[in-house]
């Protein structure tokens, strides 16, 4: 693995030897190999990451598993998790979504209560470590994290009680789109809506993003991201797990972000490029 630092954070880029080799491979896997072929290949790793993509493709087991990168059990699981571009662009991601998510928690020290909304956040780790590391007391902030499926709550959990926070905490099942029947009474401080983005629609997506500038504070902050696929990884994801992304640049997620009614106040990236964070505050 190669990193390069950038302010203070260690980002992984792709080594040249793994480009060259992608370079060559990319055509097979993406298009002239049969998708029966890649399926059995797949099905013969023992991956862990391969093996739950394989049954719920982009899910939060997924992503937990890219962001423990355990040491490889072959060399499937090396190229999946070490050295897809998705993987590694998924960890820089979350590298710097915590850092930015803990300046702005920095900056609500003042607040004598600071209410959080994490969006399809799965077990909520984004604003559970940023919480941790701006220091903030546990009794002086309320995360509220609500997913469509429950799935990952219990392991939210146990993340929340490790980092003394189980009881500022709270998971609900629900539709976003819906926030004000869900949680009539939350006014948020900072909305973040990270791996989500890129499964909806833009009908999908404006409804999510108006809904939470109906419930944002004036001074609040809402940071989400876009996606470009610069490695061409798309094809080969869709062929074998059907796992399908919405791309977006950064352009496309300020549109987005404006016809919702924000306005964009900075725009931050990783050196592999591939997820450009946006911070909005209401217009």
């Amino acid at each position: 693995m190669k990193f390069v630092e950038v302010d203070g954070l260690q980002f992984e880029v792709m080594p040249v030897a793994q480009t060259v080799i992608k370079t060559l491979v990319d055509p097979l896997r993406n298009r002239l190999l049969p998708v029966s072929m890649l399926k059995r290949m797949a099905n013969r790793s023992q991956s862990p990451l391969i093996q739950e993509s394989l049954v719920r493709p982009g899910g939060w087991r997924s992503m937990n598993i890219v962001y423990q990168n355990s040491k490889p059990v072959d060399w499937m699981d090396r190229m999946a998790v070490r050295y897809n571009p998705i993987s590694m662009a998924t960890r820089n991601r979350r590298k710097l979504v915590t850092a930015k998510l803990t300046e702005l928690l920095k900056s609500l020290q003042s607040e004598p209560q600071i209410q959080l909304l994490g969006i399809g956040a799965g077990p909520g780790l984004h604003l559970q470590d940023a919480v941790v590391r701006a220091a903030v007391p546990a009794k002086k902030v309320r995360i509220s994290l609500i997913d469509l499926d429950s799935d990952a709550f219990e392991f939210g959990r146990q993340c929340a009680k490790e980092r003394g926070l189980e009881n500022s905490v709270e998971f609900v099942q629900g539709d976003a789109r819906e926030i004000r029947r869900v949680l009539p009474d939350l006014s948020p401080h900072v909305v973040k809506i990270v791996g989500l983005l890129e499964y909806l629609t833009d009908e999908q997506a404006l409804q999510l993003l108006s809904a939470m500038r109906d419930v944002i504070l004036p001074s609040g902050r809402l940071l989400t991201h876009g996606l470009v696929d610069r490695y061409n990884s798309g094809p080969f994801l869709k062929r074998t797990f059907g796992l399908s992304h919405v791309q977006r640049t950064e352009d496309d997620v300020r549109s987005l972000l404006k016809s919702a009614g924000f306005e964009t106040l900075s725009v931050h990236h990783t050196p592999m490029q591939i997820y450009p964070v946006l911070i909005s505050r209401p217009a």
